[in-house]
């Protein structure tokens, strides 16, 4: 038989009202009815069936035998819930009489079936207090309204006067010893002598507990089965508390609930709520499969859905639940949303410095934010930009201002490479470190996105902070954008000329023929398909020979390639010439080089 962890019993209604009689002495008319709840050892309810209960009454918590027992053989269980009567009517052995004629602790013990029994059960006062039947002894009873000693004078009324009988008595005068057919007491003296007062009807009690004083405490003190009732203060309910209908919590929560495994979803597990320890969330049964519940933390609002300026909440509203950043949306179409490292707004963005500075005459050079693409494109970005540079090869006008700083190379490192991906592909690098004065090196969104008219050219020996050759060269060369004069690597001609080259670095050499100067600088003017020879992405190529074919010196940035002698060079920006008739010092010099575009 499946194993019983606890019980269960729950008294749902008193005994029925009987007359009193001497048969009380042993046992009761009426019946006890009982409901409780079976649970195996898993704690889930037993199988649905019928079970045989055998029930004992005792007048001690453990030990002792039995006062008084019955055995019910075909008790019905489903979902767990039983429920019976106890007592004579039932067919079964009658409730005994201590039920009701003694203050004694009484306890029920249950057995199921063949298992031993379970443990004992304290039987509460409701049973007793809607069952109590017997009134032998009461005392100092006081009447409102009755006439009293001090209103007879003594002697004044005696058998001789009184043409009836008193309650119960052998004759008139007589002592009363019964009450039972009394429907008022106004002349009563005393009841001291009333063996039961059952059926006394409209007897008012100073000083005495009557059925609507019992009522009211036995609502006070337990739930009500039917109907309406109000709890107030704690209560704790170790056993299992099923709920048919609606339960409303309210304003209600719950403290120390654990919820556990829903096990299979399926269409019994319904809605069912419960906690997976491997995902750490909590899930709830569609019917047929498990789904998690999301935390609004897990998820942040779209930044560009959320006003500039403004912290970024979760999904749920919350703005302290770690999601990181500010909004970007502003509603003016036409305007973006900037940051300037204090507060955010939404502004109108200049396209370059140039555009500033025209807006603005006088600007000085600093950091700004442009937006070479406008609204819709990439995000506006930060950048360099220098507002008092002229430069003496600009013609008709000299350019004065405006130029914006697009790339920084280390001609000490391999990152700008002739072969490197990022002279042809639309990604930057390190887009925080804009500002001259920054040691890394740097590609900004501008490179292909900004169109220029020119581009200015100012090498470091060394690295930042090294000699410079202020303000550098220009280099009369237009583009939309520098991406699209790199990227398809096609040779483009400039006209700086060899010495404009040479006067980018302080101390240069060349070798005295080719002199091939422009973008994407290659041998036999960018047509030899062989890797090793030199090439470089911005400068000028020479050569000991009178041709281009075999070229072995360079100055200018994104150089790669061997030259003369095979002296290998790998850095990315500088000076190299060697051993082949330079027009100066043998040298293999590294420049941290600035590219602008105007």
């Amino acid at each position: 038989m499946t194993k019983l962890r606890r019980w269960t019993l729950v008294f749902l209604a008193g005994l029925c009202c009987v007359a009193a009689s001497s048969a009380w002495a042993g046992t009761l008319a009426g019946t006890l009815p009982v409901q409780g709840v079976l649970r195996t050892s898993a704690g889930g309810a037993v199988a649905d069936g019928t079970y045989t209960l055998k029930v004992s009454l005792y007048d001690q918590a453990t030990g002792g035998a039995p006062i008084w027992k019955d055995t019910f053989g075909a008790v019905a269980v489903v979902g767990g819930l039983f429920a019976f009567e106890l007592g004579g009517d039932s067919g079964g052995q009658p409730l005994p009489s201590i039920l009701t004629s003694t203050a004694t602790p009484l306890w029920f013990g249950i057995s199921i079936g063949a298992d031993p029994e379970l443990p004992r059960t304290a039987i509460g006062w409701v049973p007793r207090a809607f069952w109590a039947n017997v009134a032998g002894v009461a005392q100092a009873v006081g009447c409102t309204g009755c006439i009293g000693a001090e209103q007879i004078a003594n002697g004044s009324i005696g058998a001789d006067k009184v043409g009836f009988n008193y309650a119960a008595s052998a004759g008139p005068g007589g002592a009363a010893t019964s009450a039972l057919t009394a429907s008022t007491a106004d002349t009563a003296v005393s009841a001291q002598t009333a063996a039961s007062a059952d059926v006394a009807k409209d007897l008012q009690c100073s000083g005495c507990v009557g059925l609507s004083d019992l009522s009211n405490d036995v609502k006070g003190a337990f739930v009500a089965t039917t109907g309406d009732s109000t709890i107030t203060g704690n209560v704790t309910e170790n056993g299992l508390l099923t709920v048919n209908g609606v339960l409303a919590l309210g304003s209600s929560f719950i403290i120390g609930g654990i919820y556990g495994d829903i096990g299979l979803c399926n269409a019994a597990n319904a809605g069912k709520l419960g906690w997976d320890v491997n995902s750490a969330r909590f899930q709830i049964c569609d019917g047929t499969a498990l789904r998690n519940l999301a935390e609004c933390r897990d998820q942040c609002q779209d930044a560009s859905k959320v006003t500039c300026g403004a912290a970024i909440p979760d999904i749920c509203g919350d703005t302290k639940s770690g999601c990181t950043g500010t909004g970007t949306l502003c509603a003016d179409a036409t305007k973006q949303c900037v940051d300037n490292g204090v507060t955010s707004s939404c502004v109108a963005v200049p396209k370059s410095c140039l555009a500033i500075l025209t807006a603005t005459p006088g600007s000085a050079s600093a950091d700004y934010t442009i937006d070479p693409d406008g609204v819709g494109g990439e995000a506006p970005t930060k950048v360099w930009c220098d507002m008092t540079t002229t430069s003496a090869t600009s013609t008709p006008t000299p350019a004065v201002g405006g130029w914006t700083l697009v790339m920084k190379v280390d001609g000490t490192k391999d990152t700008f490479l002739y072969d490197n991906p990022l002279w042809t592909n639309k990604n930057a690098l390190n887009p925080v470190a804009f500002t001259f004065n920054d040691p890394s090196e740097f590609k900004s969104t501008a490179f292909w996105t900004l169109p220029f008219t020119s581009i200015r050219i100012l090498m470091s020996t060394g690295a930042v902070g090294g000699q410079l050759t202020a303000p550098g060269q220009e280099l009369q060369i237009s583009g939309g954008s520098l991406y699209e004069i790199f990227a398809d690597g096609l040779y483009r001609p400039t006209y700086l000329g060899r010495a404009g080259w040479k006067a980018l670095m302080p101390t240069t050499s060349l070798l005295l023929n080719c002199n091939l100067e422009g973008v994407n600088v290659r041998a036999l003017d960018n047509q030899s398909s062989s890797n090793v020879r030199p090439r470089v992405r911005l400068g000028i190529l020479t050569n000991n020979e009178t041709d281009c074919a075999t070229v072995d010196s360079w100055i200018g940035v994104g150089e790669q390639g061997f030259g003369c002698s095979n002296l290998s060079v790998q850095h990315a920006a500088g000076n190299s010439c060697g051993q082949c008739g330079c027009d100066g010092p043998n040298t293999n010099a590294t420049a941290f080089t600035y590219i602008y575009v105007r």
